[in-house]
């Protein structure tokens, strides 16, 4: 297997550090990324007593105490309970798209690796096609070995370039849809809480802070 790496050619040595990131990237957000981390219960508890007594006080200590993308939101929510309805829900959005963002850092970067592995693949094609035309060329002895270099080293960096884009291509797709599935789940639980701060029975502004 070494020797078939080696036999890539020097477009190997970028092609084995980007799986190296790529796969560094992965690991740390299939751990991040897990539902737990951000939609526990017991501070959906918490949060959702404190609310329904309009504890909003204890509530905006709680969540300055937890943070992370859930609290972060429930506190925009409590800081602007008074907001008319339309543009609290737009200040919930917009707070939520920056939520999104961090949720998903490193994907951007892997998705440049899923773009960028068969192009590095596809020089390595052409670098060995180079060496090809040159023993052709030469004509001189030894054309045989040369030859099978040449063609070995055009096909081994594609392969390992589309090896490399080929799962990290599925994965990207399944960490952004586990991104934004996260985030679904807490917009969900979100729109339970505006209810409950702007049901009918709460106070008027400027009570209960």
């Amino acid at each position: 297997m070494v020797d078939i790496l080696i036999s890539g050619g020097p477009v190997m040595i970028p092609l084995g550090m980007l799986s190296l990131v790529a796969l560094a990237i992965v690991m740390e957000r299939l751990w991040v990324l897990r539902r737990a981390n951000y939609l526990k219960s017991d501070q959906v508890s918490a949060l959702s007593q404190r609310l329904a007594i309009r504890e909003y006080k204890d509530a905006l200590k709680f969540c300055r105490r937890h943070p992370g993308p859930f609290t972060e939101l429930v506190y925009v929510l409590i800081e602007n309970r008074t907001a008319p309805y339309d543009e609290l829900k737009e200040i919930l959005e917009d707070s939520g798209r920056r939520q999104l963002l961090g949720l998903q850092r490193g994907l951007g970067a892997l998705a440049t690796i899923v773009a960028g592995a068969p192009l590095l693949g596809l020089l390595g094609t052409v670098l060995g096609m180079i060496s090809i035309f040159r023993v052709v060329a030469g004509a001189g002895s030894g054309i045989t070995d040369q030859l099978a270099a040449g063609i070995s080293q055009a096909l081994i960096t594609t392969a390992t370039g589309l090896i490399i884009a080929i799962p990290l291509l599925f994965l990207h797709s399944f960490l952004e849809a586990r991104a934004v599935g996260i985030l679904t789940e807490i917009e969900a639980q979100m729109v339970d809480f505006l209810h409950l701060v702007r049901r009918p029975d709460a106070e008027e502004p400027g009570e209960g802070q």
